[in-house]
């Protein structure tokens, strides 16, 4: 369905594209469950600037697609995408830093990696969640946790 809107989002005129961006936004809007898969299976196989204004699409959707794209992450393996998707959720900061801590928990090392960097974006909305996940049982998730917050100079690990 979006693939109608992918030659105006490589058009010359910016404006051509900034509405291409908001007309996906709007039609995503009305099923996230449904169109952030779409979006997300563009996304994957797109050029570079393509992929910027779908990740515009997605930030334009606001924070509700939060559930959606760590769903999507959990199942991704592409670095290149990933770093689309961390960048994307740390947009939202605080309001996506504890579903990425649980994503510590994932079996996929790349989206724990995303869901890292992510939260190192986020830096200070992401102490406290980290500070929680640090002292897990899980060693994935306290050594992930301990990782982040040693970076965002916190923690001593």
């Amino acid at each position: 369905m979006f693939e109608d809107y992918l030659s105006e989002l490589k058009s010359e005129k910016l404006e051509d594209r900034h509405a291409a961006v908001d007309r996906i936004a709007a039609l995503a809007s009305s099923d996230l469950e449904k169109y952030v898969p779409e979006i997300v299976s563009l996304l994957k196989k797109s050029d570079t600037d393509t992929r910027w204004y779908l990740g515009r699409a997605l930030i334009k959707l606001g924070k509700d697609v939060i559930p959606c794209l760590i769903k999507e992450s959990e199942m991704e393996t592409d670095m290149a995408v990933q770093k689309y998707f961390a960048s994307i959720l740390a947009y939202f900061g605080e309001d996506a830093a504890e579903p990425l801590v649980k994503l510590f928990e994932s079996e996929n090392a790349t989206s724990r990696g995303m869901a890292a960097a992510a939260l190192e974006k986020i830096g200070d909305g992401s102490v406290i969640y980290l500070m929680e996940a640090v002292q897990s049982d899980n060693k994935t998730v306290s050594v992930c946790a301990g990782i982040v917050l040693a970076k965002l100079g916190v923690y001593d690990y």
